[in-house]
């Protein structure tokens, strides 16, 4: 695509542990907006050629108890299943020469074959093509000091696509931690590479943009578990096919667990909100898959190659493009091969070249269809790991990740309808079966206890704590995380969207929390019930909130 004559890039609007404590008390008690980052699904399996491999390659391996599947067998020593790279499969499909005779000098390297292109340097073999991927957390800054300009995120952003287009403007990017004044950001600079900004104008704080010089067919995003992550699906035409670029941020590093009804199918009720919300991310990439389709996972998934949300993954046939490419998994001494560990709520960290990372926990995963032949290729692994040159070292305390992708070319719109391709509708939000409508009286008083509660610019805390139904300890424990947020909780609020009675002294509030006018919670799930003719907050919901935050001392009934 080429570059616009403007600076400013396209937006194409489709659709209608420190850092997390620090929000949480911005939240008023109900919760982290960010998170600090600490460490049988449908899609079809890697090809056979995936399944093999070197074990003297030194890829660092892969957690041996993971279950792998390669070619539709079932592996279970992970050294045997890490992807070919470029190379080794030109040399693997070069034509097989006679050992020379002593004397004739042979280097034992392979013959070379333009047919399979150049060993030595990994260029693609003429008839496969290449697109390049790059996923970063960009942080959005919200528990930064007052002032700072969300930790100068005008100047980390202006650096992170300095750095896209010193790297040649990879075809696909993603970006997490974004928001509509970041999106505003990446917009502004992103003419350099002529990218396609894909944007659905989310109200929220933590969003998954994309970025793209390619054919962009289609998106879509869909609320994750607990309604404050979410996964974008981007379906771009590339030379290797369709893909489908799968970008999300999952929860954060302190896991909750799961419940009914916080974790509906295809999740476990007994398992942890973040592995919950790992499977919906891969039940959602099967659910739009079209055949002969290429899927790419990137972001920010929180956890450790051996954690059971990636191998919630590696069972939906995702390979780790880290490990695949050769890689060895991070250091936590030395940094290397990390992501993640930088301070997030100051500068220090990123004005400081020798600081280091301590945990790999953002990826791009890769699924391709079967009889596909996909390799990865040079180029994969960190993205911008080296400091830059100047007073910003690093433009988030996230290290980027990349990925080269060389599959077989296809040029699948000269084939098939482009209609055939869309992504098919969002389903609608489900309507309990036992939700009836509310009178403007009721509805009133519902809304008012609720965003009395929520509302941090209220002073009296009291008047806020006398809207929870009352329980043995919740005035304790309200208290306490009151106090400890002080005046920085000034500026949430709570705004109710729905209300339906489910009896006659209890109904179903759907509600967000807001900071700052910005959504951070989208569409929460609560109850109120009515006691003595008055309706409250429920004890419920008061635990459901109080949970999300960190050193809150939790009552001995929620």
């Amino acid at each position: 695509m080429a570059a616009p004559t403007s600076f400013m890039g396209r937006i194409r609007v489709r659709g209608p542990v420190r850092r997390r404590a620090v929000l949480v008390a911005m939240l008023v008690a109900f919760g982290s907006a960010c998170g600090s980052d600490s460490p049988a699904e449908g899609l079809p399996s890697p090809p056979p050629s995936e399944a093999v491999a070197d074990k003297d390659a030194g890829s660092g391996g892969t957690p041996s108890d993971m279950d792998v599947t390669a070619g539709g067998e079932a592996l279970t020593d992970a050294a045997d299943v890490s992807p070919r790279t470029a190379e080794a499969l030109a040399a693997d499909a070069s034509p097989a020469e006679e050992p020379a005779a002593e004397g004739e000098g042979s280097s034992g390297g392979p013959p070379e074959d333009p047919d399979f292109g150049d060993p030595a340097t990994g260029e693609a073999p003429a008839w496969m093509a290449a697109v390049r991927f790059v996923s970063q957390n960009i942080l959005h800054g919200a528990g930064c000091p007052a002032g700072s300009d969300s930790c100068r995120v005008t100047d980390r952003v202006a650096l992170f696509m300095a750095q896209l287009a010193e790297a040649g403007c990879p075809e696909l990017v993603s970006i997490q931690e974004a928001n509509e004044r970041i999106v505003g950001l990446v917009a502004g600079e992103a003419g350099t590479c002529g990218y396609e900004v894909v944007w659905d104008d989310d109200p929220g704080l933590d969003r998954e943009v994309v970025l793209t010089t390619l054919d962009v067919i289609g998106s879509q995003r869909r609320l994750l578990a607990d309604r404050f992550r979410s996964t974008y699906l981007v379906r771009v035409a590339s030379p290797i096919g369709v893909i489908d670029f799968v970008t999300t941020h999952l929860a954060s590093g302190d896991d909750r667990a799961c419940n009914p009804e916080l974790c509906p199918p295809p999740c476990d009720p007994g398992g942890s909100l973040r592995t919950c919300q790992a499977r919906q991310v891969v039940e959602f990439a099967a659910e739009v898959a079209v055949d002969g389709a290429v899927t790419v996972v990137g972001g920010d998934l929180n956890d450790t190659a051996g954690s059971p949300p990636l191998l919630a993954f590696r069972r939906a046939g995702f390979a780790d493009s880290h490990l695949a490419s050769g890689h060895k998994e991070c250091d936590p001494q030395s940094g290397a091969g990390c992501t993640a560990g930088r301070e997030d709520e100051s500068l220090a960290d990123l004005t400081d070249p020798s600081s280091r990372q301590n945990s790999r926990i953002d990826y791009l995963l890769y699924s391709v269809a079967t009889g596909r032949g996909c390799l990865v290729g040079e180029g994969t692994g960190l993205f911008n790991a080296e400091p830059a040159s100047g007073e910003l070292a690093f433009p988030s305390d996230h290290t980027g990740v990349a990925l080269r992708l060389v599959c077989d070319e296809v040029h699948l719109l000269d084939r098939v309808d482009r209609t055939a391709l869309e992504l098919p509708e969002k389903p609608a939000e489900p309507v309990p079966a036992d939700s009836q409508p509310v009178d403007a009286s009721t509805a009133g008083a519902i809304a008012a206890a609720f965003e009395t509660y929520l509302d941090g610019s209220i002073s009296d805390v009291e008047l806020r704590i006398d809207q929870v139904e009352d329980f043995d300890r919740m005035r304790e424990a309200a208290r306490e995380t009151f106090e400890r947020v002080g005046d920085s909780g000034a500026a949430a609020r709570g705004r109710v969207d729905s209300i339906s009675r489910t009896s006659s002294t209890t109904a179903r509030v759907i509600y967000s929390i807001l900071l700052n006018d910005q959504v951070i919670f989208d569409g929460r799930l609560g109850e109120a019930v009515l006691i003595d003719g008055r309706w409250f907050v429920s004890k419920a919901t008061f635990c459901d909130l109080l949970a999300l935050s960190p050193g809150a001392e939790m009552p001995g009934v929620c």
